[in-house]
């Protein structure tokens, strides 16, 4: 299943098949791969400062209380509470360590992003300390944004408290689906109640309270993913982020149970129908875009594209401008800086052992520049919706690149307007594969081949009805 991706302007259908990711990393972590000492890890993290203009950070915790079925990260089971504090004192670690090689405080940090597995395992304990550790090495009075993901069996009074003295803003969790059925399937708690209480406590907290939804499954159905919908309106949610199954990252088991009880195939074009009734049906709920699936509560809710008043400020790093970068930390853990991805190891006893001997163990991807300047058109445009072109290089745009954006503003899925690149209605709609389809064939060869090895799984598999759409 080797296919080149083409763009075609067949009516609503504008590509010949449904690249089988949603989001994806860029750069990835294959190019010029080494591990570095610890003074060429100090001048790769100077390099970063003196490029950055704006900062996230992301903390990683991969412990779970019960592993997903459709879970891609980092993650696995613990035996008890010392695992959870070794592991805190690694993190706490990992930036003292840092800070050591390079001032912390030197970019601003906007946005701060707690996920995992499962971060509401922390006690308040240890979310207090790696508080102080934060407060105490960045400069937090310029966070915007300060997300922290529950699982709903581990939301607590006290936990929620501890978070709100540390400044967390948006607090996060995976409702996925309401459908008993489907829990199950994917190994959630079946008690719709838990979820209840675990919301209400949270919203007495945060402003921002988050869930997310997945839709789309082999077997499952529009009304399904309807009830699903009106479960988090109903939760007096803020934000609710729904996307399809990504069966390229669940696991084999997953695969098996639905083959089991399910013959029916979601198509391709049936996903698609199903965007236009969610945005439809979340915007009668008050409910606006503010990325490609991602919707946010407003009042007198306006028919615009995407809002201009709300952004989800951490993937503004991930997906944004070449002078917008990423620190991680924790086991897995992902920098995206200039010229360079930092990896570190994803084997959770080692690196709580190596951060206790004051060592940082990761890899090192460095690349050409210009995938970082190119990271706004290809990442931005098709996840944020716009691109400000005073904010990019443009002399320094690969005219094949160029070319595809013509190609996509020439498709009516990409409009040119002043200083700006936005999104038309349809661009919207097929706005993975567009960053899909703007992607270097380098990194689109890489993803290739991270799926088809995959779906090469014994076990694991995807459908041609699946990925291709009826376009004649």
């Amino acid at each position: 299943m080797g296919w080149n991706m083409q763009l075609v302007n067949k009516g609503v259908v504008k590509f010949d098949y449904q690249f089988p990711l949603y989001n994806f990393f860029f750069p990835s972590q294959s190019f010029n791969t080494f591990v570095p000492n610890e003074t060429e890890l100090s001048q790769i993290l100077a390099g970063a400062n003196a490029q950055a203009r704006s900062r996230a950070l992301y903390f990683h915790v991969p412990f779970c209380e019960a592993i997903c079925t459709f879970c891609p990260f980092t993650r696995g089971l613990y035996k008890d509470e010392q695992d959870i504090d070794r592991y805190t004192q690694a993190l706490i670690g990992e930036i003292e360590y840092k800070a050591r090689l390079v001032d912390l405080k030197a970019v601003p940090v906007r946005a701060v992003f707690f996920g995992g597995g499962t971060p509401s395992l922390l006690s308040a304990q240890n979310i207090r300390d790696i508080g102080k550790t934060l407060h105490r090495y960045f400069d937090m009075a310029t966070v915007e944004e300060f997300s922290f993901e529950f699982n709903i069996t581990s939301v607590t009074e006290d936990r929620v408290k501890a978070l709100a003295e540390i400044g967390v803003t948006h607090a996060r969790f995976g409702l996925q689906t309401v459908d008993p059925q489907w829990r199950e399937l994917f190994n959630l708690d079946p008690d719709i109640g838990r979820i209840e209480r675990a919301a209400a406590l949270l919203r007495e907290h945060f402003d921002h309270v988050l869930c997310d939804i997945m839709y789309g499954m082999n077997g499952s159905s529009e009304r399904q993913t309807l009830a699903d919908i009106d479960k988090a309106v109903e939760l007096g949610l803020s934000n609710i982020d729904i996307y399809p199954i990504n069966n390229a990252a669940t696991s084999v088991k997953l695969h098996k149970q639905i083959r089991a009880r399910f013959a029916e195939v979601m198509p391709a074009m049936r996903k698609l129908n199903m965007k236009f009734m969610i945005n439809a049906h979340l915007r009668q709920q008050g409910y606006v875009p503010y990325n490609g699936h991602g919707y946010v509560r407003r009042h007198g809710a306006s028919a615009a594209l995407i809002t201009d008043d709300y952004s989800f400020i951490y993937h503004e790093h991930v997906y944004g401008y070449a002078d917008h970068d990423l620190l991680g930390f924790g086991v897995g853990a992902i920098s995206s800086v200039a010229g360079h991805v930092i990896t570190n190891t994803p084997l959770r006893e080692k690196y709580i052992k190596t951060m206790g001997a004051g060592q940082c163990l990761c890899q090192v991807s460095q690349h050409d520049p210009v995938l970082d300047a190119v990271k706004p058109l290809v990442l931005r445009l098709a996840y944020h919706g716009s691109v400000d072109k005073r904010l990019i290089d443009m002399q320094s745009m690969p005219k094949g690149l160029m070319a595809r954006v013509q190609a996509l503003i020439d498709a009516d899925l990409v409009i040119e307007q002043g200083h700006h690149y936005r999104l038309t209605r349809l661009g919207w709609l097929w706005y993975s594969n567009i960053m899909f389809y703007l992607i270097p064939e380098s990194e689109q060869n890489i993803l290739r081949q991270l799926v088809f090895e995959r779906l090469d799984t014994p076990g694991r598999d995807i459908t041609e009805d699946e990925l291709i759409y009826a376009a004649g």
